[in-house]
Parts: C-alpha cells; structure tokens; sequence
C-alpha cells in the first residue's frame, strides 16, 4: 500500500500489508484529518475507506474538510493502449500475410505457373489487411476523443468542465465497441473519472470569483505552458499577445491565484506506479520484502534529488517543506529518531 502527496511527490506511507480491505486503507487514511482529495485506482477497498472516512468527519465536532474521491486516469489510459497494442498486433499480422500472399503470386508468375489462385488469395488477404487497418484507426480516433475529455484543457485552450467531457465520452464510447473495451468504458463512465474537475472549478471559483477574468488568466497559463503552434499568423499573434502581455498588479495577482489552483491540480497518481516499479525489483534480490526494507526504500525515495523537471536538484523531503539537519539518506538512516522528532513536531508537515 502506498500513499504519495502528488505537488512533492513524497511517498508518505509504504506498508506491507496484510490485505487491500476498506478497514486497512481506513487505517492508513486516519491520521492524513486535513486530507481534500484522494485519487486512487478502481480498487473496491480504498473506494470504500474513502467513503467511511468521508462520512465520519460529518458526526466529528471538530469541524473537517469534506473529502472527494477522484478515480487516477492513469490506469485508464493503460488500459486503454493494452487493448489498443493487441488491435494493431493483429493488424500488423493481417498486413504481414497479405505482403507473404503477394509475394507468392510475384514467384508463380515467373515460373509459368497459373498465377490466379494466389492472386485470389491476395486480394482476399489485402482486403482483410485494409479491413483491420481501419478497424484499428477508428478504435484508436475514439479513444483519442475520449483520452482528451479527461484533460484540464480543450484542445482551444478553454478550460475543460464536466459536462463537456461527459458529452464527448459519450460520443466516444459507441466507437469502443466490445468484451475487450469494457474496462475502459467502465472506467470513462465512472462519475470519479471527472472529480478533478469538479473540485477544480470550485477552486478556481474561489481564487478567481469573475468568469471572464479566470477564463482569460486560464487561458493564459494554457498558452504560457503548452506552448500551442498556432498555423493561422494571425492567431499565432493573438496568442503571442495573450502569451506575453505585461500585467497590471491586480491582473498579475489574478494569474498567480489562477496559475495556483491550475498547478495543483491532480488527475493521476501515476507516481505510485513509479514507486511501486522500484519496489516490484525488490523480490527479484530478496526472498521477502519486510516492512523495515520497505521503510527504508521510502525513506531513499524522499531524500533522492530528482534528476530533471520542475522538481530538478530538489528531493521530495525538500519539496514537501520540511526543514531536516540534513536530506542525505545516510546521514538520516544514522541520525538518532529524538534528533527529528522536536523539529518535524512543529513544523505540521507529514513525513
């Protein structure tokens, strides 16, 4: 089980546990009181301790932040390129047997062969190839329609909101037919799957409460960080201008608030796959994966600097905010625990 705060990247728990039951994730899920939104994958269990844990902060009188459950499009789109990979495997083939039929018609003809039954073969080979080719596209369009509704942004720049994605899923999904799409379509139709735009519309609501102001700094930041190639010289200017406009003090302040809700907002949690790749390498060296080898691994994680990205020279540790003597792995396997327990107890961050 394991648990990582998605703006540092901080795995802040990795247990070895028994089950994956809603009692054991509720457990886990206790001590974070001040936690707002959880995405997770399908599980059963987590979806469950979620809910109970949202529903005890209501009869808590110690007022709590309500809690939201968001479904992790992660597993969504990997589903997806599975199901995706075997079509165009099977077309690959299709195509691989029509080419071997043409060549067989090519080494008849020479040999005065009578050349009209490979011939046949052929054509019937080439029209089942095409066939295939264009079953594997049009799957491919649909889900790529269907991939984009699950996005912050339109493809235009404008923000992406609930009941546009819902309508383009919608129209997407007949063009997943079958047994094999079902997880997919399971997954897309799940109300969980659009959570994070809910939840990012209220925010934005709230650091932005003028529709046309939050749309234009929306679309700012849009355009400042997916860097759109526009092929209209004349749309490529207006975004330049949209781009790169000096703003007033109360604008600038409006993009900040903006740009903050927008940074913030999570739709995966596919760093819980990159752990969770790291500690899958572990029963390949060791019979066992104990709970201290796997404390130990958390802690190796939170205190490596990351290579590249926003994040670069910056270990999750320090992303986080905490202030520690030191964030050499090392140095803290060896630091005795009274040494951080003073400074991590006042600084109200979770390790």
């Amino acid at each position: 089980m394991v648990g990582i705060e998605p703006a540092s990247l901080t795995a802040v728990f990795c247990r070895n546990a028994a089950d994956r039951t809603a009692e054991t994730w509720k457990e886990e899920l206790g001590p974070f009181s001040r936690l707002e939104f959880a995405v997770s994958d399908a599980a059963k269990g987590i979806a469950a301790a979620v809910e109970q844990v949202a529903a005890d902060r209501h009869g808590e009188a110690e007022p709590k932040p309500a809690l939201e459950h968001g479904l992790d499009v992660f597993p969504t789109a990997r589903e997806a390129q599975r199901v995706l990979a075997r079509h165009w495997r099977q077309a690959e083939a299709a195509w691989d047997e029509a080419e071997a039929a043409d060549a067989r018609v090519a080494r008849a003809r020479p040999q005065g062969v009578d050349a009209r039954g490979p011939a046949g073969s052929a054509r019937t080979a080439w029209r089942k190839a095409t066939a295939a080719l264009e079953r594997v596209e049009h799957l491919e369009g649909a889900w790529r329609r269907a991939q984009a509704a699950l996005e912050v942004f339109r493809p235009d720049g404008r923000l992406n909101d609930r009941a546009t994605a819902e309508a383009e899923i919608t129209a997407a999904l007949p063009g997943l037919p079958g047994a094999d799409w079902a997880k997919v379509r399971n997954f897309l139709r799940d109300r969980r799957s659009l959570a994070f735009l809910d939840r990012m519309h209220r925010r934005l609501e709230s650091a932005e409460p003028r529709r046309e102001g939050r749309e234009a700094m929306a679309w700012r930041w849009w355009l400042r960080h997916r860097r759109p190639t526009a092929s209209d010289p004349r749309m490529a200017s207006v975004q330049a201008v949209g781009r790169e406009r000096p703003l007033t003090e109360a604008e600038q302040a409006s993009y900040d608030h903006v740009a903050a809700v927008l940074e913030d907002t999570v739709r995966a949690s596919s760093a819980v796959e990159c752990l969770n790749r790291v500690l899958r390498m572990q029963p390949s060296r060791h019979r066992r994966m104990t709970q201290p080898m796997l404390d130990r691994k958390r802690l190796y994680w939170n205190c490596r600097p990351f290579r590249s990205g926003p994040r670069k020279d910056v270990c999750p540790y320090q992303a986080l905010g905490l202030d520690l003597p030191t964030f050499d792995f090392w140095e803290l396997l060896q630091t005795e625990p009274g040494r951080l327990t003073q400074p991590l107890s006042t600084q109200g961050n979770a390790g």
